[in-house]
């Protein structure tokens, strides 16, 4: 009757088990782990690379670069089509905080001005009414 080694056989730690197992898989110690040594199998076909075909491949890569002139010209045309498209998103989005919440927008130079006379009216109107309510001649 035949038993197998590798079911029975006992090692001292799993390190020792696992370092077994590395070596009987062919796997080498690459800077902090194991890594399998894969082989790769090459077709007799895929072997030899004509090297005609190599510099065949590289002159058309040569003559299609050669081909391709950088342009210096600006183009005009996407350049208005994209200055159009902003302007025309920044007025939909200020005609609609204008009509759905015209207390969100910035303040302009005419509101502060604005502001600053309504500011000096209710001034005046205190020392008015302070005035007249308790007169200096007392």
């Amino acid at each position: 009757m035949f038993e197998s080694r590798r079911s029975n056989h006992v090692y001292c730690t799993t390190s020792c088990k696992t370092k077994a197992s590395y070596k009987r898989n062919d796997y080498k110690y690459v800077s902090g782990h194991y890594k399998k040594d894969e082989t790769i199998a090459l077709n007799q076909e895929n072997s030899l690379v004509n090297s005609n075909e190599i510099m065949a491949s590289i002159k058309a890569i040569d003559e299609r670069l050669s081909n391709l002139k950088p342009s210096t010209e600006i183009n005009t045309v996407a350049i208005s089509n994209s200055a159009i498209g902003s302007m025309t998103s920044d007025a939909v989005v200020f005609s609609a905080k204008k009509i759905f919440a015209p207390n969100t927008l910035p303040a302009t130079k005419g509101d502060i001005e604005s502001l600053k006379e309504e500011l000096k009216q209710l001034k005046t109107a205190i020392i008015f009414n302070k005035t007249k309510k308790f007169p200096s001649n007392f």
